[in-house]
């Protein structure tokens, strides 16, 4: 059943963001550390977890435009709030209530991760101005040592 099958994607779904937040928490911590090489590490486990959520987003994407199909919903937009609307009194409410409540847990979610990318785009961007000052004050030193300048 196509229903049971969205449940399962929107699960794998739910799992997949929760491990991405928890990957964009350490990748926080390691950039506060500055642990070049954790950093490669966790780069590398946020790709896979990236492929991870686009593929199950297709997957979801596909059950969704059969279940449009299925259940004769004219709407090109395969969007939750759209099928839940239309699924009402033709299944079972708690398949119903299953898919709004992850639907919330996956927005939430999202929420998170977009916030904690914020704080990381942050931080980067930081140390990315702390180092071109460190270059920009040796390269513009006029040959002479840091420590000969008079200041």
């Amino acid at each position: 059943m196509n229903i049971q099958k969205l449940l399962s994607v929107l699960e794998k779904q739910e799992k997949n963001l929760k491990e991405l937040l928890q990957i964009g928490s350490d990748k926080k911590e390691t950039l506060i550390n500055s642990n070049h090489s954790k950093l490669n590490e966790i780069v590398a486990l946020e790709e896979q977890c990236l492929l991870s959520i686009q593929l199950t987003e297709e997957a979801r994407l596909s059950i969704m435009h059969d279940l449009f199909l299925e259940f004769n919903i004219d709407n090109n937009r395969y969007k939750l709030e759209i099928l839940l609307q239309n699924l009402k009194g033709k299944v079972n409410e708690q398949f119903i209530s299953k898919i709004s409540d992850l639907e919330k847990e996956i927005k939430k979610s999202i929420k998170e991760v977009t916030s904690i990318n914020s704080l990381n785009m942050m931080l980067i961007q930081q140390s990315k101005n702390i180092v071109n000052e460190t270059i920009n004050a040796v390269v513009n030193s006029n040959s002479r040592s840091l420590l000969d300048r008079k200041g």
